[in-house]
């Protein structure tokens, strides 16, 4: 069983590769933007899919377990975060709001730090690293939390409903030996069902 520890608690970069979902005049190009569409998708629910994998095997709780120290859990788990820390700047480009994508690259650079400090604290068992981790946790959730606000306040009609997928997330993470896994498998299936679902729709449409 391995969760990071201060998600135990109840008080607890990434390269970006953009969806443009714009048309360039009255051209379309659909090979270009189905490509794109299938990798944000299949990231999207790699994302989701990771989490659940990990929460089902791991069997996170709030005390310390004998398979903590498991490479193969210390190893899922932080590539479950670093898979997290690529989605979100891809999906931050998808809802395409002004500042959306500056903030969550603060919360995509905490979950890649997460990820690392994790590796090295219950990997190589060096305890300084928990710091490390905890930081790199804060960073990702005023991270998810000013994305939420942002996208909530600055998007209109339906384009509201996309601040579910960072307000998603923060709940994962708060309550992630409860119900982590499920909640962000929910979460980030329902963004990739998004992307597909809203593929060819104008940008402003998108929006809201």
């Amino acid at each position: 069983m391995t969760s990071p520890r201060a998600w135990r608690r109840p008080a607890a970069a990434a390269a970006t590769t953009g969806i443009s979902l714009r048309e360039s005049g009255s051209t379309r190009r659909p090979e270009k933007l189905g490509r794109q569409t299938v990798l944000a998708a299949a990231l999207f629910a790699f994302v989701g899919v990771a989490f659940l994998l990990h929460w089902v095997l791991a069997d996170p709780g709030f005390e310390a377990s004998d398979t903590q120290d498991d490479w193969r859990y210390v190893l899922g788990f932080s590539a479950a975060l670093l898979s997290l820390a690529v989605a979100l700047p891809m999906f931050a480009q998808f809802v395409g709001r002004r500042g959306v994508l500056e903030v969550s690259l603060v919360a995509a650079a905490g979950a890649a730090l997460s990820s690392a400090a994790n590796i090295v604290e219950d990997g190589l068992h060096m305890g300084w690293a928990f710091f490390v981790f905890v930081l790199g946790t804060g960073a990702l959730g005023l991270g998810l939390v000013a994305l939420t606000a942002l996208i909530a306040t600055a998007a209109h009609g339906t384009g509201r409903l996309t601040a579910l997928v960072p307000a998603g997330t923060l709940a994962a993470i708060l309550f992630y030996v409860h119900a982590g896994g499920p909640v962000m498998f929910a979460t980030w299936l329902a963004a990739a069902a998004l992307v597909v679902a809203t593929t060819g729709r104008p940008r402003e449409t998108l929006r809201g």
